[in-house]
């Protein structure tokens, strides 16, 4: 049997921690009624039986949009499929769409969409572009002719399709218009050709300025401005435009002269014919031209 020392130590064991039990529940008392909201969200918690037959949907849906969006971030190029609500409409109305995204500078700037109407022939399937939010001046013409051919000359031996290609060499198209873009506006920004936007103010009036010069002709405007470039020997650009795909760009100078280059689809002047206001082609201004579009400016400043 136990001596009567050891009973009386384990009894106060006991009672030292009853106290320090009922310490640390008046400091979680005090807790609970200095933040309520803890006290809600605790009863809300423990009235689930399962929490993870809930949490397991949201779960579900946000893993795979998650892998929906790295699929795009590195594809860029996704198929999906649609129904065509025309009750007349050819397989039923089943529709293949492709999505192709455009990056630039860290985003996506523009998404374009291809919808292919399915049918079947023979066994295999052919696909024919229905409608597309592609711009003219992209060949998507061109591209669907070698890619996706409808039919050829011999029935019996039809050109395959490759949708694969076609998406991969469209994306390829539109990402290089877009790149072409930027650096045209980056272009007219270095050259302080952007335009302002316009003043609330003043939208909707024409300065005086402008209107004075309107009754001035354009022969005494431009003689002006020859004299002061004589003055300073140095001209300055005043226009860079383009056509729709970028692959042609005039520059045009304050002393009348003139360059018109030619801008390869990964964005480089290949060729530059460059003439003054005599018509004299500056084969000194030609040669400077050559080169990435993005360093135009400098190279023609230089």
């Amino acid at each position: 049997m136990e001596t009567t020392e050891q009973l009386d130590d384990e009894i106060s064991d006991l009672h030292t921690r009853i106290a320090t039990l009922k310490a640390h529940r008046a400091n979680l008392s005090s807790v609970l009624l200095s933040q309520p909201h803890l006290a809600a969200r605790l009863h809300s918690s423990g009235t689930h039986n399962n929490p993870a037959d809930d949490t397991s949907p949201i779960i579900t849906q946000q893993s795979k949009r998650v892998l929906e969006n790295t699929y795009r971030a590195c594809a860029g190029v996704t198929a999906y499929k649609v129904k065509d609500p025309d009750p007349h409409a050819l397989n039923h109305g089943n529709i293949l769409g492709v999505s192709i995204d455009v990056p630039l500078r860290g985003r996506f700037v523009e998404t374009y969409h291809v919808l292919l109407s399915v049918r079947q022939k023979d066994e295999k399937t052919i696909l024919r572009i229905n409608k597309h939010t592609i711009p003219p001046c992209i060949p998507l013409q061109q591209l669907s002719d070698k890619w996706l051919p409808t039919g050829g000359k011999d029935e019996e031996n039809d050109p395959e399709q490759d949708l694969v290609q076609f998406g991969r060499l469209l994306r390829k198209e539109l990402v290089s218009w877009h790149l072409r873009v930027n650096a045209l506006e980056e272009l007219q920004k270095e050259a302080g050709l952007a335009k302002p936007r316009p003043n609330s103010e003043t939208e909707g009036f024409a300065p005086t300025g402008n209107i004075l010069n309107a009754f001035v002709s354009d022969d005494e405007t431009s003689s002006d401005v020859e004299e002061a470039e004589d003055e300073t020997d140095s001209a300055r650009i005043l226009d860079i435009e383009a056509d729709a795909a970028v692959r042609q760009i005039t520059v045009v100078w304050s002393d009348r002269r003139t360059a018109v280059m030619s801008v390869t689809k990964d964005g480089r002047i290949e060729r530059a014919v460059c003439r003054t206001r005599d018509g004299v082609r500056d084969d000194i201004f030609s040669r400077k031209a050559i080169g990435p579009i993005g360093s135009l400016v400098r190279r023609l400043r230089a």
